[in-house]
Formats: C-alpha cells, structure tokens, sequence
C-alpha cells in the first residue's frame, strides 16, 4: 500500500465522511493492489457489514464477500435468489468491474431495494466506488412504465371500439379521442385534440353542446341523448350519445360516448306510423332528459336538424351574391360539401343577367344567398323572378350556411318546383339570418406576452373568481375576442407583433360587439404618461404594473358591474 497516499486519505477522512454525509451517498477508495484506503461509515446504512472490514488494508476481495453474504441473507429473507451465482464467481465479477475504467451498475439487493454503483479507475491504479440508495427512483420508473403499458393498452381498447368515445377537461377542450371518433368528424387527432366544440360548430349549436357538457360535469348527473348524425360519407345514422363524469373531485373530466344503433331502431312502416323497438329518452331541452318511453313517431318530412343528406342537394342549384372573395371561397366549400351546383356574382348588375339568361335557357335556381354588404337590389331581383333567398352576413357563411340550406331545402317551398303543389309557388320565403347576440365564454382576455406577469394574471384572476384566457400576441388576441367574446380585455402596450394601441384599433374594428366591450391598457409606472394617449386611442382606462389584487379587483368590479353589450344586444 502506498504509505503517503494512505495517510493523505486518513487525514482528510473527515471531511469524506461530511461530503458523503450531503450527498447522499456511500464512498470507498481502494488502491492498486485492491486494499480498502477509505470506506465511509454510511456504507453501514447499505449493507449490514461487520466494521472491521471497512478498515483501511482491508482487501476488496473480503469486502466483497462480506457483502456478498449480505446480500444472500437478505434475497433469501425476501425470498428473492435473482443472480444468485457462486460466492466466487460473484466476488470475481465484482472485482473485474472495479478494474474498469468506467462502470455503472444498479441491482436489487432485498425487500425490494435498489443501490446503483459507480465506479471509476484513475491512470494511478486509485479507485473510487460512490453507492446510492435509487429505491425511490427504481419505484416512479417502475410506477412510470406501467402507467405507460396502461395508457397504451386504454388507446388500444378506446382505438378498437366501433363507436366514437372522447374525453374532454373541465375547460371543455378535448383531451382525449379515439379512431372512430375521428372518422366520424373526419379529421385526423391532432386537428381535434387542444380544441372545443366551438372551433367545429357554429356558435349557436355549440353553445347547446357546451351547456349540455358543463350541467353533466357540474352536477354528475348522466346525460343519455338520441341524435342522428350524417358521416363524411353521407350516411345517416342513428346514436345514442352518453355523457358520464368521470375523475375525481378537483380532477373530473367529461366521458361522452356515441353507440351507433341505427340496426335497432330500424322501425317499419305501418297506416303511416314509423314504430322503433328501442327505448330512448326524450329531451325536448336541456333540463329534461331523464323521462324514458318508447318513441313512436309519424311518418312525414324528417326535420333539417334530423336528416342532413347531402345526396338529397345533389343536382341543386345556387347562386352567390357577394363581392368579397373569402365570403365566396367559404360558401364554395358548403356547396361543394353538400354536392350543390352554384355559381357566384358580385353586383346586381351580374345577377340581372344571370337570371336573365337562366331563365332563357330553362335552367330553374333553387335558392339565391345574398351578402348582407349587397345592396337591396339584389333581394328585389331574386323576388322579381320568383326565387327564395337567403341573406346572410359574410362572417355566417362558414358555420350557419349549411344549416340554412338543409332547413330551406327539407321544407315544402324549398323542394324542386316540378314537386311543388301549385299553390306552393305562391309562397316566396326570404329568410333574414340574424347575427347572433354575444355570448361571454370568458370573464377577461390578458393579453400579454411576458411569463411572469401572464402567471401573475392567472393567479389574480383564479383568486378573484374570474374566468379568463391569456394570449400573448396582438393576433392571437384578435382570434380569442371573436371566439370568446369576453367582457373585459387587458391589454399590454408593447406586444411582439403590434402595440396596445394598434390592438385596440383593430379590436373595435373587429365586431360591432367588440367595439363596446371594455378596453384596460397595462402600464408600467415609468410609462405613466402614455394612460393619455391609451384613453385617446379608445381604451376605457389603464392599470399599472406591478399588478396588485386590490387593484385589479377594484378595476374589475367597475367595469364588469357596467356590461354594455345589453344595449347592442336589443
């Protein structure tokens, strides 16, 4: 044994022994003739050990067979012999591995526990073994892969159903879907998951929806609701859609399932009665869907919200009235959607021709959709020639326009005019579709960019009651208002793509809702002098950072108390 290197490790074996202390850890140094130098005391707290041979000159060779002997004491108590090879051979192993440069190595030694070993040799023939106690992390990388297995095995049970199942969080975002799901809404998981009814319904059949998801997530209370829904490809089927609360309190979640029983409630025609054999629950709204009789229906005209059949538009015709090419290109999608013929003009000049010349040729158009930008004309024209009308504002076209189209189509006086009762011609229906009134999904939009403060603003407002969204550009916000509608937007004046001012502007622009609904500029104190320019500029008042929760919850409560939109919405 090196004298000089041994005294040097004796003397500074205190402080090895704190070092090990704070790791924590176990330590031993042996040299190169494989003599123990330094064994730390905590090497006690691993292996039941006799403490003589932790003494330095002791052999690595003992060491290991005494911790060898350790270990067949206790896999035999625990009833685990893994790797219980020869004494000898174990110990030859072991004392191989310590000659390595580098070496890892983590094993069970009883009652469940994990030591990992590392080991490392220096150009000196100087050795070091650190031991560490890894029970806790072997425990969360078992707990972790088998709540991996569980998650996979659940995809594939949930991918494997023949009827959509999805799951949403309390924010009524959809969190999980499964196969059939998608199919049914003919996207792929990713166009779905991180997203709410509302980016694939119009607003006013999505706020149905949402109401009917949030009583089922507040009170527990099982929702079982009978639709019919038409495919991507067409086909009509008939659902039982249910709605359960699963999860724990704090933690629940929406579970909705949609069984396809279209084989069961196929009923036969009888002196005018179409009978179903199933029992499904009445639900006239959202309150009362808990009676249960057996449903006999008349035979008659399905109702549009029951039978969107896109063979049924097949062959028919349209026009499009609107000089605005987004409009067009969005009302081109629904026709194309519901296999309808149209064609598109700009002015009531082009429309006078047109219908002209139709009308030469024969050719009858089944309904004339008209921009509410186009000027009256083009509705007296449509009524000159006897043709219904839908007017509609450009912002409709991509959520309402196809609800429109199979509610006027499935009515008496929108079937062609070679079915219609002579009478039927009399009646020219112009239907007016209104905008829909604003309705705040969300107590204040934040529109700030920096971390800090967005979490500071999350933490305020949850602490206030308030239900919020927080975007960090100008245009992100933009998006958010139209969607959301809030009541109150906090607006920070130096935003990554436009200023607070900008963003004012533009939200004004944006819907003649929006124009009304209260503006807050975020100061910082050493831009104190910009509340003038911001209150010019059209916001309604100003807050200064660093946000306080007295202050936001005084500005809150006085614009909050004063909503205006009552006033648009009348």
């Amino acid at each position: 044994m090196n004298d000089a290197l041994t005294e040097a490790i004796q003397a500074q074996s205190p402080l090895l022994d704190i070092v090990c202390e704070a790791l924590p850890a176990a330590m031993l140094v042996y040299d190169g003739n494989d003599q123990i130098l330094f064994a730390s005391k905590q090497i006690l707290n691993f292996f039941s050990l006799p403490t003589e041979v932790l003494l330095p000159g002791t052999r690595l060779r003992d060491f290991l067979g005494a911790v060898y002997d350790n270990r067949s004491r206790a896999t035999a108590t625990a009833g685990d012999m893994r790797g219980a090879s020869g004494r000898d051979d174990w110990v030859a192993e072991r004392l191989a591995s310590h000659w390595r440069e580098r070496f890892e190595l983590t094993e069970s030694y009883g009652y469940g526990r994990w030591v990992r070993f590392i080991k490392r040799r220096f150009p000196s023939g100087t050795g070091i073994c650190l031991m560490t106690d890894v029970t806790e992390h072997h425990k969360r990388e078992e707990q972790w892969r088998a709540d991996m297995a569980r998650v996979q095995l659940t995809e594939e049970i949930l991918d494997n159903l023949p009827f959509p199942v999805f799951v949403k969080d309390p924010a009524m975002t959809y969190i999980a879907v499964n196969r059939a799901f998608c199919q049914l809404r003919g996207v792929e998981a990713d166009g779905i998951l991180g997203r709410t009814v509302f980016d694939f319904a119009p607003r006013s059949v999505a706020e149905i929806f949402d109401a009917a998801d949030r009583q089922v997530l507040e009170t527990g209370e099982p929702l079982p609701v009978p639709e019919r829904l038409v495919r991507p490809d067409g086909h009509e089927v008939a659902v039982i859609t249910r709605k359960l609360r699963i999860g724990k309190p704090g933690r629940f979640l929406l579970l909705t399932t949609m069984e396809d029983v279209t084989e069961l409630t196929e009923g036969y025609e009888q002196e005018g009665w179409l009978k179903t054999q199933l029992k499904m629950p009445l639900f006239p709204n959202i309150e009362g869907g808990e009676v249960l009789e057996t449903v006999a229906v008349q035979a008659g005209p399905a109702s549009p919200a029951e039978s969107m059949l896109p063979d049924r538009f097949l062959g028919r015709r349209v026009l499009l009235v609107s000089s605005d090419v987004t409009v067009e290109a969005q009302a081109g999608r629904v026709f194309a959607r519901l296999g309808i013929d149209y064609c598109c003009v700009s002015s009531a000049l082009e429309q006078e021709a047109f219908l002209r010349a139709a009308a030469e040729a024969g050719v009858d158009i089944d309904v004339i959709v008209i921009d509410t930008q186009m000027e009256a004309r083009t509705i007296e024209l449509a009524e000159h020639h006897g043709i219904n009308v839908l007017v509609m504002d450009g912002s409709q076209m991509s959520g309402e326009l196809s609800y429109q189209l199979v509610r006027h189509f499935n009515s008496p006086w929108g079937r062609p005019r070679s079915e219609r009762n002579p009478i039927e011609e009399w009646d020219i229906e112009t239907i007016i579709v209104e905008p829909q009134i604003a309705v705040s999904l969300v107590d204040v939009l934040v529109v700030e960019d920096n971390p800090v403060n967005q979490i500071v603003f999350s933490q305020i407002l949850e602490g206030l009651g308030h239900s919020a969204r927080i975007v960090s550009t100008g245009e992100e916000a933009l998006r958010a208002a139209a969607d959301l509608m809030p009541r109150c937007i906090l607006v920070d004046q130096t935003l990554p793509d436009m200023t607070g001012i900008e963003l004012t502007a533009a939200l004004r622009k944006l819907t003649d809702a929006l124009a009304h609904v209260p503006v807050i500029g975020v100061l910082v104190a050493a831009r104190e002098p910009d509340a003038d320019a911001c209150l010019a500029a059209g916001m309604n008042g100003t807050l200064m950072k660093p946000i306080s929760p007295e202050s936001l919850e005084n500005l809150l409560r006085t614009y909050l108390a004063h909503d205006s939109r009552s006033v648009i919405a009348g």
